[in-house]
């Protein structure tokens, strides 16, 4: 082989090398899948749960912009966490009925159901990692986020609409 064909070979696997690193610095990551029939066919469980979080925290507002909301053992009562530390709320039946369906059928990353964030504008139901979450937004304003809100990672994220209240959201 001829010099000139030497480094016209060379020339052309470094360019592809380069091509190649590029594209995976830039290509969009490939998104967390999810049964999207979890949600829709609970949807009143998950609605239910939503709710009853946005209310507890609207009625008792303190300095904390995000409730944590998790539930006790026995599923008799919740348990938040906010700047006044940890409250106790009971459940009645039919929330109680909400929440054990949404622990029962929340799957998302193969991981089950570990936390729920609440403040004015959203239900965020997430998972231990923190990839990935089902978000309620009364007014369907479309999140920028994953699972608390003041985590903002708008350019590192997949949201997607489910209805009219519910996104999807992973990075």
């Amino acid at each position: 082989m001829t010099k000139r064909k030497i480094l016209l070979t060379a020339g052309f696997v470094l360019l592809i090398i380069v091509a190649m690193s590029v594209y995976l610095l830039i290509a969009p990551k490939k998104t967390i899948s999810y049964e999207r029939s979890m949600l829709t066919d609970n949807i009143s469980s998950f609605e239910t749960a939503a709710k009853t979080c946005m209310e507890l925290y609207r009625n008792n507002k303190d300095d904390s912009d995000v409730w944590l909301f998790d539930l006790d053992a026995d599923m008799n009562s919740m348990v938040c966490y906010n700047s006044n530390g940890q409250l106790r709320y009971p459940l009645t039946q039919e929330q109680k009925q909400a929440f054990t369906t949404v622990k029962a059928v929340f799957r998302l990353d193969h991981l089950g159901f570990a936390n729920l964030f609440v403040n004015e504008d959203f239900a965020s139901f997430g998972i231990e990692n923190g990839r990935a979450s089902f978000i309620y937004s009364p007014s369907a304003r479309k999140p920028n986020f994953v699972n608390l809100p003041e985590h903002n990672d708008n350019d590192r994220i997949f949201v997607e609409q489910i209805t009219d209240n519910w996104f999807y959201a992973c990075k």
